[in-house]
């Protein structure tokens, strides 16, 4: 068998028998219907998805007697595939193999209403730079958003690193500027930051670990490294099959090639009404009087986001314990109010739903944490804030 270790998200290739474990830095419970596919039960990958799980190394050399030990059990694997983002340097040092190390580079960005989406239906992109790759884009999001950034804060540089929180603002701003003179920064709704995997060798890492052919590196992975995945994975397939002396593996039978896409089509508020959550039966076995009330039931008014969404959401393979899992899922609470207490207070019926659906306390439900990565001055801005924002964006 294959382990696959990923942290946050890392592309799966169809072939992969795939175990999923994570740093404790990382909160696996985000990985969404990528990893959800892998999983046989619900998913009919043919593998096993396992999260909350810290990888603490192997006992001798890696091979299905002796295995890999992640937090409670040893895996027998005969092939690991180290694809486990910023932590993958870590992973490498565990079996002794000390190429590379990561340089995480942050990139923060501002996030703006829809209402101001429409100043571009294009990504649009400065002249790169030599060093710091794309610069800072001004794009319209999926949903309609207009988004401003990346950065590019190499945390070894202390000047970079320690930027303070308005001179980021401001950078962001300035550069966007320069692209789109004419968005209002007091739209901004959200702000966030994530950190690409550079390396000390300067460009991806996809080889066999010269410490243990078995153990395959596919690390260092930054930008375009999603646009990437589908050749990253033919590339991972190709160096199993040199590890294991073959020129072709056997196909997976039980893999399911055909993904249905989870889309929920939204016509605003026709139909819906907010209403109190329901009593209903967490094992899936609902009667129709109460599936049409949950369809029916507007849990998020910005998004539209109906129980019936976020119950089909706990529902599914991975499990679910904080609002954050569903909201990455379903936006419930990624609209224009943020999942504001004195707007609905759409997190606190997120939580209802899943504990009413895990059959636990609401106090077990992990909800947003704050303030994560943000770099705004609050949760939720007031008027203050966005005109700070504005003067910002209206200096030279």
């Amino acid at each position: 068998s294959i382990m696959l270790i990923i942290t946050a998200v890392g592309a799966l290739c169809n072939y992969l028998y795939a175990y999923s474990t994570t740093n404790n830095s990382y909160n696996n419970k985000t990985l969404k219907e990528l990893v959800e596919a892998c999983d046989p039960p619900k998913g009919s990958g043919g593998g096993k998805v396992s999260v909350e799980d810290m990888f603490t190394g192997g006992s001798g050399s890696w091979n299905a007697v002796q295995g890999v030990t992640v937090n409670h059990e040893t895996i027998q694997a005969k092939y690991v595939i180290n694809c486990a983002g910023g932590a993958s340097d870590r992973i490498a040092k565990l079996i002794g193999d000390n190429s590379f190390t990561i340089k995480p580079r942050l990139g923060d960005y501002l996030l703006l209403n829809r209402n101001q989406g429409y100043l571009t239906s294009k990504t649009l992109f400065p002249c790169p730079d030599p060093v710091l790759g794309k610069g800072v884009l001004v794009q319209t999001t999926l949903w309609g958003n207009l988004i401003l950034g990346p950065t590019a804060r190499d945390t070894y540089k202390p000047e970079a690193r320690d930027m303070s929180d308005e001179s980021v603002q401001n950078y962001i701003l300035s550069k966007c500027k320069n692209l789109v003179p004419h968005f209002d920064a007091k739209e901004t709704i959200h702000a966030f930051c994530g950190a690409r995997a550079k390396n000390s060798r300067g460009d991806w890492i996809i080889e066999r670990s010269a410490v243990d052919g078995n153990f395959i590196h596919a690390a260092g992975i930054d930008s375009p490294g999603l646009a990437g995945s589908p050749a990253i994975a033919i590339e991972i397939v190709k160096l199993l099959q040199d590890a294991a002396g073959v020129t072709q593996f056997p196909l997976n039978n039980k893999f399911n090639p055909h993904r249905a896409p989870i889309i929920t089509p939204k016509r605003g508020m026709k139909g819906l009404k907010m209403g109190p959550i329901g009593k209903n039966d967490s094992l899936g076995t609902d009667s129709l009087e109460d599936e049409k009330k949950m369809e029916s039931n507007i849990i998020c008014k910005c998004e539209k986001t109906t129980e019936a969404e976020i119950v089909r959401a706990v529902r599914r393979s991975l499990p679910i314990d904080s609002s954050q899992a569903i909201r990455k899922r379903t936006r419930a609470g990624m609209g224009h109010c943020q999942g504001d207490m004195e707007n609905y207070n759409c997190e606190c019926r997120v939580k209802a739903i899943v504990a009413r659906e895990n059959r636990v306390s609401l106090e077990e439900v992990g909800g947003r944490p704050w303030p994560a990565t943000s770099i705004l001055p609050k949760r939720w801005i007031d008027d203050k804030d966005k005109d700070a924002l504005k003067q910002q964006m209206m200096k030279e």
